[in-house]
């Protein structure tokens, strides 16, 4: 106990509370160092962001540019300026078209499940740039890609029949992507 005494003794004496409250600004000094506390003078000069500088109009509104909405579905096939509807055995599965962005116009997406096989919907599309006049970009066993004078662009992807949507006739499945150069 006397010990105890001693040190209570101690505590009071003013200049050990000087050494205590001097210990304890040190520690409140290190711990705000670690914890790196914003301080708007200094976070500039780092290079940081400001967040009172920051844009804080919602995603979906204009910033200048036309911005794409969300698409719309299509209940049935449409036609596609330039490319002839697919003269095999086609059943349309599902559509989507996006409003145009910018400059661009409208760009159209469609699938659907065919009776024929994989080469000769390949086969077919091709024949029909051609016919067309279509500048073919790209292609491989799977897909083809093409722009046509207008600037208009048609990717084709074939694959096999779409997994839910598919019966026992059905052996290939392909997709248009259809991209008009220019809002019309």
């Amino acid at each position: 106990m006397n010990g105890f005494r001693y040190g209570l003794q101690a505590v009071q004496s003013k200049g050990f509370k000087l050494a205590l409250v001097s210990l304890f600004l040190a520690q409140l000094s290190l711990q705000a160092g670690l914890c790196q506390v914003p301080n708007p003078q200094t976070d500039k000069q780092k290079g940081q962001l400001d967040p009172n500088k920051l844009n804080k109009k919602p995603a979906y509104q204009p910033t200048g540019e036309s911005l794409a909405k969300p698409p719309d579905n299509l209940k049935d096939k449409v036609n596609l300026d330039g490319v002839p509807e697919y003269t095999g055995k086609a059943r349309f599965l599902n559509g989507l078209v996006y409003d145009r962005v910018g400059k661009q116009g409208a760009n159209y997406v469609m699938t659907f499940n065919v009776k024929e096989t994989k080469d000769q919907v390949k086969d077919w599309y091709q024949s029909v740039f051609q016919m067309y006049n279509w500048k073919i970009n790209y292609k491989d066993q799977d897909s083809i890609m093409a722009t046509n004078k207008d600037g208009n662009n048609c990717i084709v992807q074939i694959a096999e029949p779409v997994a839910g949507y598919s019966n026992k006739d059905e052996r290939s499945s392909y997709t248009i992507r259809y991209q008009y150069a220019k809002a019309h």
